[in-house]
């Protein structure tokens, strides 16, 4: 069990190795990778610096051999924001740049970090791979099952290292859980309870305006099916509509669920259900706010989730 040296040390440990752990396995292995040999700079283009770019900025400068060269993202003030996280961690100033693609066949990059919409997550991952790029891919993999397949496939044809980021793998006290379950500490684990709980606001009744002289809307839409631009959606409400996001479920979800099969060494489930509604608010929101789901796997196990949002 938890002695009481870990209990005091958790919250630092777990601050400097969590999401830095994540991506340090995934730059050794590239560093490797990269024709240069190991032991040199690897090169790193990021990709949506709103919000959890900056973090991953921040992550990967804590990595001995790695620069960021490049920030890209639609909007210009995220590239202002990513460029100036990057100077505060002590990167040399990045270039800015709105189309991550004009690097594709660059010489200037070994990789990417992508930390895009979701509909951006499949296609993006799939043309640096395709170019022969590495990639650090935020969770979910993609906007939907098929395109998950195909960003496999893509990643076993490729030559580059690939890592799909979900942060509780990567978190010290998860490791230790996975060694004494698997020790037996709890016997063996049937029934997985996972669930979300967040005091959410409304996003009300979205107007179609002009959009942002800082924004490229065509560019930020790519492979999504064109929609006018609405002034509740850009930069965090995209979570809420299908055109370009998956819900709570792939925003949340992901995690508890990952985390409890993991934990009981399960691998893909033969029956899922789900019920759920749009119950709290009445507004522009496309997913449900409170959700029940069940996943059943052919070891004799379950999991389920629920979700409060």
């Amino acid at each position: 069990m938890i002695d009481p040296v870990d209990r005091r040390t958790f919250l630092k440990s777990t601050a400097a190795a969590g999401i830095g752990l994540g991506v340090a396995q995934w730059v050794n292995p590239l560093r490797a990778a990269t024709p240069r040999g190991a032991g040199e700079t690897v090169r790193i283009a990021a990709v949506g610096t709103n919000s959890r770019g900056n973090r991953l900025i921040e992550a990967f400068a804590q990595i001995p051999g790695v620069k960021i060269t490049h920030v890209c993202d639609p909007d210009d003030n995220a590239i202002a924001k990513g460029i100036k996280t990057a100077a505060a961690v002590g990167q040399k100033t990045p270039q800015g740049l709105k189309d991550f693609r004009t690097l594709l066949e660059s010489k200037e990059i070994d990789g990417y970090f992508m930390a895009t919409p979701d509909h951006w997550h499949a296609p993006g991952a799939i043309m640096a791979l395709q170019a022969g790029k590495h990639v650090y891919l935020e969770k979910p993999i993609s906007h939907n099952p098929a395109e998950g397949e195909m960003v496999i496939r893509a990643e076993q044809a490729a030559k580059g290292v690939f890592q799909m980021g979900i942060q509780r793998r990567s978190g010290v006290i998860y490791h230790r859980a996975k060694a004494e379950i698997d020790e037996g500490v709890i016997g063996r684990p049937y029934l997985g309870q996972t669930w979300y709980t967040n005091s959410r606001s409304a996003i009300g009744r979205g107007r179609q305006t002009k959009v942002p002289a800082q924004l490229d809307y065509d560019l930020w839409q790519g492979p999504a099916p064109r929609r006018p631009y609405q002034d509740n959606v850009i930069h965090y409400n995209w979570h809420w509509f299908k055109n370009w996001g998956t819900g709570e479920v792939n925003n949340n979800a992901i995690h508890e669920v990952d985390v409890a099969r993991w934990l009981m060494g399960l691998a893909k489930p033969i029956r899922v259900s789900s019920a759920g509604g749009r119950f709290h608010f009445d507004d522009d929101w496309e997913f449900f706010d409170t959700q029940e789901v069940n996943w059943e796997f052919p070891e004799g196990a379950m999991i389920n989730w629920s979700g409060r949002s």
